[in-house]
């Protein structure tokens, strides 16, 4: 399998403090923060991956430039911030800058009280569009948060919606991910073809502990090599489509290689048989 067949990927999970008032929703920008998106850069630089992540509520705009620069041939969610009061995601894709109006709010987030109820016909219909991007010629949809708990299902059940689609990305600043997690395992369900990306923070919000880490992947993978990356130390849960999880505490990244599912074969004795995922790294930031 040549090397183009895979898409590399690389999800950065910050250790932050939020804070907000009536209006905004914000991060409190110190040396940590800054530690952290630095190494994460430098990461970035030596892996080249082909899509990073940061979580919902880290981007710094001082950063703008940086993101710019390590996005070239790539694509970079570079998390989101409060503009005019609506929780706006970052996306960096060769060098461009989009910014993406998050469509759905939990009542936690000061944008809850600005927004309607979006019907899910409505988001595909008028919204969608703007939160598909592309890579070597495969599709992804990039949704912040609870975007993915509203929208996500009806992506992945979709022929026309999920055509050519790698994967659904999810950044989020997410205090209860073992419900978004019951909803992914009900999406991989019914779709075991596409991947989904999920992305939080372990954070403090108003000095109390709120984000709770965990961030996954869900996706393609046989048997064998969830037994191969177990014992390396990275485990993975009993659903079929789980290949791993990060701690709920820790600043951590993973970077990892990704098969499409249609070149994908999980027998060993198939002759286009390539091993799904490679390089996966799991480590402290």
């Amino acid at each position: 399998m040549r090397v183009d067949d895979y898409l590399s990927v690389c999800m950065f999970q910050l250790k932050v403090n939020l804070d907000c008032n009536s209006v905004d929703e914000y991060i409190i920008e110190t040396k940590e923060v800054n530690s952290q998106l630095e190494a994460a850069f430098s990461i970035i630089e030596k892996r080249k991956p082909d899509i990073s992540l940061f979580p919902e509520m880290t981007y710094l705009k001082k950063y703008e430039k940086k993101y710019q620069e390590l996005s070239v041939s790539r694509i970079i969610v570079a998390g989101s911030y409060y503009k005019n009061g609506i929780n706006t995601t970052v996306i960096f894709s060769d060098g461009k800058k989009h910014e993406v109006t998050k469509c759905y709010a939990s009542g936690a987030e000061p944008m809850a009280r600005k927004v309607s109820f979006l019907p899910v016909e409505t988001f595909i219909k008028e919204e969608l569009k703007s939160h598909e991007f592309w890579i070597k010629g495969k599709k992804l949809y990039i949704l912040n948060c609870m975007e993915y708990y509203h929208i996500a299902y009806y992506i992945a059940r979709n022929p026309q919606i999920n055509h050519n689609l790698f994967g659904i990305i999810a950044i989020c600043s997410n205090s209860n991910t073992r419900v978004f997690e019951e909803e992914t395992i009900c999406i991989h369900n019914h779709n075991d073809s596409i991947y989904t990306f999920s992305l939080n923070c372990v954070s403090t919000y108003k000095g109390e502990n709120y984000g709770d880490g965990k961030s996954y992947i869900y996706g393609p993978i046989s048997q064998h090599e969830k037994e191969w990356l177990r014992k390396e130390g990275i485990n993975s849960k009993k659903n079929v489509c789980h290949l791993l999880s990060l701690s709920e505490s820790e600043a951590s990244y993973i970077y990892g290689e990704f098969l499409p599912y249609e070149k994908l074969s999980i027998f060993g004795r198939s002759d286009k048989y390539s091993s799904n995922p490679k390089n996966i790294i799991v480590e402290k930031l």
